[in-house]
This record gives C-alpha cells, structure tokens and sequence, in this order.
C-alpha cells in the first residue's frame, strides 16, 4: 500500500506547483513573463538541439514505446494483482507529463500577445475592412500563383520536404533581421512517420515541446505545406496560440525568396480573410473571385477535393479533442484559426495604406 500512497502523493505536488504556475502566469503575468517566455525559447532551443539531428520525430517513437510499456505494466500488475499500484503510478506519470508540458511551454498561452510583443494595433474591423483585405490577399496570391513551378496539369511541383524546412529557417532568419523575437526556431521540421493517420485525424502539423519538435504531415496539401510548416516553426518560438503560429506562418512565408512560399502564405491568408467573410456575407465574399487567376481557383479546387478524401467521423472526434484542449486555455476551440484574420487584416492595413 506503500508505493500507491507515494504515487498519489507525488502527483498531488506535481499538480499543486502546476497550478500555481497557471496562477501565476494568469494574475501576476507581468512578474511571469518578465522571464518565463524566454526560459521557453531557450528550453525549446536546447531540446531541438538536442533531436534535431534525428530525420524523423523522436516523440513518435516514443510515444509508441511508451503504449507498449503501458500495455506490458498492465499486464504485469493484473499477474501480480497489483493494478492500484500501477494506476496510481500511471497518474503519477501523466501528471508529470502535464507539468513538464505547462512548465516548459504550456504557460506562453497566457503570454502577451504577438500584437503586443511587435506592436502590431490590433482592434474589431468592419465587414468592409475585412472585404478590402481579403481582396487584397487574393490580389497577391493571384500575382504568386503565376510563378510557381506546375507540371502540365496545372497543379504544383513541390521540392522535397527537407528543401521545405530549409526555406522556412532561411526565411524566419530574414524576420529575425527585423526582430530577434523571431530568432532560433527548431532546426528542422520533420516529416511525421504516420502522416496519414493525421491526415483523417484533420491535423497538418504539430509541435511536440517536450522533445522540442516540430513536424508536419506530408499528407497536407501541397500548398498549404510550405505554410504549415512556418507555423509549426512559429511554435518552437515559445508561441502557443494557434492564431498567433498562423501569424507567423504568414510573416515567414512573405519574407521568403522562395516563390513557393510566398504563394502559400498568400494563398493561406486569402482563404482565412475568404472564410470570415463568408460567414458574414456570402454574397461579397463570392464577388472576390472575379479577381483571382486560373490557377488559385485551380488551386483553391483541388485543395477542397483533397481534403475530402479524409474527412469523416475519426477527424470530428479528433477535432473535439483539440477543441476541448484549446478551450482549456481560453481560446476559442478550433474556431481560433480563424482570428488570425484579425493579424491580417491590421498587416493589410499596415503594408497596404
């Protein structure tokens, strides 16, 4: 009866430190993140450091050997009728995991925002500010979406993925030359093992902060690659919230030489302006393609054809899942991608005026 009690007693510390963490970093943010997101940027570099080397994700492995041993511990404690022991054990572990997650990086959820950190104005917008960006995006994208490479089908030449990864760094390394918050993200960003698998879970990418890895799946599509992967980076950035990584994703991509990924953070943030204002008025959002090319709509098309090709009931109940987490942060489940629409409609207004 020992070991149990000593499991339920080290998971009720573990959980009271995390929780005065999440206090602190809630009520006393300024003290918190006098010094915390800059703990996260280092841990993040030096845990990238330390797994960058290896070509494919270290945490799927791991999280793979971790299940086995799970199964192979319930195995043993059934035998040994000892299952309170392992439970107890089991939430030891996972509290663990939970701090270590919070503690390392979690807690940038409830960091300033990126508008703040950059002094980007960010407020409310007018459906015509939002029409008039959206148009703006689409204009740009059209302009990109002539000078990329095709195969004569029209439809994108893609580089190899690691060729991806290496644009992306070059690119936030000329966003570092105006800003230093956008310096040393991940080494490398990882083709998942199972991209499949997170392809009908609707998941394009993930940042794993406990290995420090950032990693897409190559089952994406193929011009929403070169974004995803810049906002995968954003993360490794100590940058929690998805609308924020987004944000990024979009920066990275406008400074890139790479016509490619200027074209996917165009495209990108076309059809998050497109989308937002759809949902307030179909009828404006509809008039924007008048002005898009052959070969956005071409690309807009096949992008909603291949998407679904994986969707079904493993993706809603994958994105309940991300829903709930987000929610546990305050932001707005899933539906937070879209306030990076915000972000982009106070750059259009910064770039564009």
């Amino acid at each position: 009866m020992f070991k149990p009690v000593r499991h339920l007693i080290g998971a009720a510390i573990l959980a009271a430190l995390t929780a005065a963490a999440v206090g602190l970093a809630k009520f006393l943010p300024g003290l918190w993140f006098s010094f915390y997101t800059d703990f996260s940027r280092g841990a993040m570099k030096l845990l990238g450091a330390a797994f960058g080397w290896v070509p494919f994700p270290v945490w799927e492995v791991l999280l793979v050997l971790l299940v086995f041993a799970l199964l192979a511990g319930l195995v043993y404690a059934v035998k040994k009728a000892r299952i309170l022991g392992y439970l107890t054990a089991v939430l030891e572990l996972a509290v663990l995991a939970v701090a270590l997650f919070m503690g390392l990086w979690g807690l940038n959820h409830f960091a300033p925002t990126i508008g703040e950190q950059t002094g980007l104005e960010v407020r409310e917008y007018t459906t015509q500010e939002l029409k008039a960006a959206a148009a703006w995006y689409a204009d740009r994208a059209s302009e990109w979406s002539v000078r990329v490479e095709r195969d004569e089908a029209g439809d994108l030449v893609m580089p190899e993925f690691e060729t991806l990864s290496d644009e992306a760094l070059a690119a936030y390394a000329r966003l570092a030359e105006e800003n230093e918050r956008f310096a040393d993200p991940a080494p490398r960003v990882k083709p998942l093992l199972v991209s499949k698998a997170f392809a009908y879970m609707g998941t394009t990418g993930i940042f794993v902060c406990l290995t420090g890895e950032a990693s897409v799946s190559t089952e994406t599509f193929s011009l929403a690659q070169p974004f995803t992967v810049c906002h995968e980076l954003g993360h490794s950035l100590a940058v929690a919230r998805e609308d924020e990584a987004n944000y990024l994703g979009f920066l990275a991509c406008r400074a890139s030489d790479s016509a490619l990924l200027r074209y996917s953070g165009y495209y990108s943030a076309f059809v998050y302006c497109y989308n937002a204002l759809y949902a307030e008025s179909p009828s404006q959002a509809r008039t924007l393609w008048d002005r898009c090319t052959e070969e956005l709509i071409h690309d807009t098309n096949v992008h909603v054809e291949h998407n679904k090709q994986y969707e079904g009931k493993v993706q809603k109940a994958a994105q309940a899942v991300n829903d709930a987490y987000l929610k546990t942060f305050t932001e707005a489940g899933v539906k937070s991608y879209g306030l990076v629409v915000d972000y982009l409609i106070a750059e259009y207004l910064k770039t564009a005026n």
